[in-house]
């Protein structure tokens, strides 16, 4: 009776796990000219599921001194946060590869969220990881109880190149 019980009891568990559907993310798509995520041999999942650090480090902290980061500009610029932090993390991992912007150029689209750059004067490129960090500044910065986000400010290291974090549809 009892090996009866624990084989039943073992063939819920191992069905549970057969009829567990996995999570669904929005796929996170590069912008013109940016490494796809089979290039770089990660999943929209895996970029979801990095996370993002809690604080700007000591060497992002001068984004302040350039540019004067902004939240918003209006309620219809916000998004899903979690949308956004799949757009920081893809920037983030291409480390010193230059993202170059124009004006309002797409850098970054999940789900709800555009991440895009815009030159003050022309052209301007930065290292993808300084576009991540005024992308991080907007996550920690701007994001509301609601967990929706949006906001702006430069990438790091470079005041011509301001990054906004915002709705598709802004």
């Amino acid at each position: 009776m009892v090996k009866v019980f624990i084989s039943a009891l073992l063939g819920l568990a191992s069905l549970q796990g057969v009829l567990a559907a996995p999570k669904a993310y929005p796929e996170v798509i590069p912008g013109p000219g940016l490494p796809s995520l089979a290039e770089l041999d990660v999943t929209s999942a895996q970029l979801y599921e990095m996370g993002v650090p809690k604080e700007l480090s000591e060497r992002d902290q001068a984004l302040d001194k350039r540019y004067t980061g902004k939240c918003g500009p209006a309620e219809g610029a916000y998004t899903n946060v979690n949308d956004i932090i799949g757009c920081y993390n893809y920037l983030r991992l291409l480390g010193t590869q230059s993202c170059a912007a124009g004006r309002n150029t797409v850098m970054c689209t999940v789900g709800q969220a555009n991440v895009y750059g815009s030159a003050l004067n022309g052209q301007t490129s930065s290292a993808c990881r300084d576009v991540a960090a005024g992308v991080l500044w907007t996550i920690n910065s701007c994001t509301r109880a609601d967990q929706s986000c949006a906001g702006s400010q430069a990438a790091n290291g470079n005041g011509n190149l301001i990054v906004s974090s915002v709705n598709v549809t802004w």
